[in-house]
């Protein structure tokens, strides 16, 4: 397999393969959408990508004029750089057909369907055959033999499961006809993050990239599909993947409704500072267990259960997370140690972490104040981007585990990998905190990685904050909660957690 490397970048987060800089499909998806959170649409991403391809096949057939370039494109994101790539093509004066496979109603996004409509205009230059089925695609063989060129921009990223047809035949038509194949991010059918093939895959003369090098096209059965491995640059921000943005929040979601969800809080008691915390984990998560009596309330779900501390470690086993602060998770920790809990601890305290660190996988998430009482920085560090960053990793790293501070700038760390927030309004009063450290211990609760976690709340914290002080609200736990719902329902994620029983 060649490498081409098309540009030049330090990347935030520092995922090394053979020693080369990669991205996972889900840090390219968190970082694709917190692009268009920083102000570079997603649409002008996909516009890169497609361009990339046709500039390629301009490239290799130094003339494109008479050219028959095939292109298959898939109702996805990927299909969606095919199409921009046809209609840059039929510009360099080449023949296009485009082989959609699948239904139009079907195309999962805004960019995909806008520029379905854009190629569909093309009537002179560009000619589309909707497939739905393989008699269809059969009857199109020849036809596809006489391609100078074959694109695939079937799946790429977003391979779930096994190929069935008529995608599957797709993917044989492609293979068998001995033409020069370019494959758009990934060949479609390969694994971007394993390598592995789900059932079969396109072998590719050459593969372009985007952003950064997928992990599975480094594997052995990568490299061998992949060709010539093209990296290039669509266009992306380097903080798209350092900004704690809605892409963290969505992949965060993405682990609701596993076999998992059962969260534990220890606190001293129920306030009403903290009772955020209980209405939030009451809707985010399968069943909370709380030892901790106080202010009443009454929770979103009828999954929320008060009980005594030996009710508490009876059920200890069966929290997947638990968040302990106080006198009663200092209490708590001593009795689950050599107890057989293998839940992970979130924790408010400083002190509570390096104890539950010996024994059990932790997470610490405080304020930047309390760094500074605990003699671990001084204040000036908490106001520009590279300082944050920096005294994050230094604590991560010497905690051995992941790290959120809450300031003018939030870090998050989990050892060398760093994500910060420097956007919409800090989090400074107590009902914001505790509303942090509720989507962090919801999350951690389904499995979501800490990092992912703590990024994810402190997007969702500063944007809960920033739509209240536009609406003049007062902070109360009521109108934080109605607002994260609003929030949620606005990214289309409200019904994840409604529907989770």
């Amino acid at each position: 397999m060649a490498y081409v490397e098309k540009k030049t970048f330090k990347p935030s987060l520092n995922n090394i393969v053979d020693g080369m800089d990669t991205i996972t499909s889900e840090e390219m998806a968190v970082a694709d959408e917190n692009s268009e959170y920083l102000g570079t649409p997603r649409i002008l991403l996909m516009e890169n990508a497609g361009k990339a391809v046709a500039d390629h096949l301009k490239e290799h057939f130094k003339d494109l004029k008479g050219k028959f370039v095939t292109i298959f494109c898939g109702t996805g994101n990927n299909g969606g750089d095919g199409m921009v790539a046809a209609r840059h093509l039929a510009g360099y004066g080449c023949r296009v057909l485009v082989i959609f496979l699948g239904s139009p109603d079907k195309i999962r996004t805004y960019e995909a369907s806008k520029n379905f409509v854009a190629i569909s205009s093309m009537k002179t230059t560009i000619e589309m055959i909707i497939v739905k089925d393989v008699t269809t695609l059969e009857l199109l063989t020849d036809r596809i033999a006489n391609s100078d060129a074959i694109v695939d921009g079937i799946f790429g990223t977003g391979i779930k499961g096994e190929v069935r047809d008529p995608w599957l035949t797709a993917i044989k038509q492609i293979n068998a006809l001995g033409k020069y194949i370019v494959a758009i991010d990934v060949p479609s059918g390969l694994d971007p993050d394993t390598g592995a093939v789900a059932g079969t895959a396109v072998k590719a003369n050459t593969t372009i990239t985007f952003h950064r090098i997928k992990p599975g096209l480094l594997t052995e059965r990568g490299k061998m599909l992949s060709g010539e491995l093209i990296v290039s640059s669509i266009g992306m921000p380097p903080e798209a993947e350092l900004v704690a943005g809605p892409g963290d929040l969505r992949a965060a979601t993405a682990y609701v409704g596993r076999d998992r969800g059962k969260l534990g809080v220890a606190l001293d008691d129920v306030s009403n500072d903290n009772v955020i915390l209980l209405h939030v984990c009451s809707l985010m998560c399968k069943e909370v267990i709380v030892l901790g009596q106080g202010v009443p309330y009454e929770p979103y779900k009828r999954n929320v259960r008060h009980v005594n501390m030996e009710e508490f470690i009876d059920s200890a086993k069966t929290f997947s997370t638990v968040f302990l602060e106080g006198k009663v998770g200092r209490n708590i920790l001593t009795k689950f140690v050599g107890s057989g809990v293998e839940a992970r601890i979130f924790t408010n305290s400083y002190e509570l972490a390096k104890s539950a660190r010996e024994h059990f996988k932790t997470v610490l998430a405080l304020p930047s104040e309390d760094v500074v009482s605990s003699g671990l920085s001084t204040p000036d560090k908490f106001k520009d981007i590279k300082s944050i960053m920096d005294v994050t990793k230094d604590l991560s790293k010497k905690l051995s585990m992941p790290v959120g501070i809450m300031a003018e700038v939030d870090g998050i760390a989990d050892g060398d990998v760093v994500k910060v927030n420097w956007l919409l309004e800090p989090i400074r009063e107590p009902v914001y905190r505790y509303f942090y450290f509720a989507i962090t211990s919801a999350f951690l609760s389904w499995g979501a990685s800490a990092l992912r976690s703590l990024s994810a709340a402190s997007f969702a914290t500063r944007s809960v904050i920033a739509k209240l002080l536009q609406a003049g609200d007062i902070v109360t736990p009521e109108n934080v909660f109605t607002t994260f719902r609003a929030l949620l329902n606005e990214m289309k994620l409200l019904g994840v957690f409604q529907n989770n029983p």
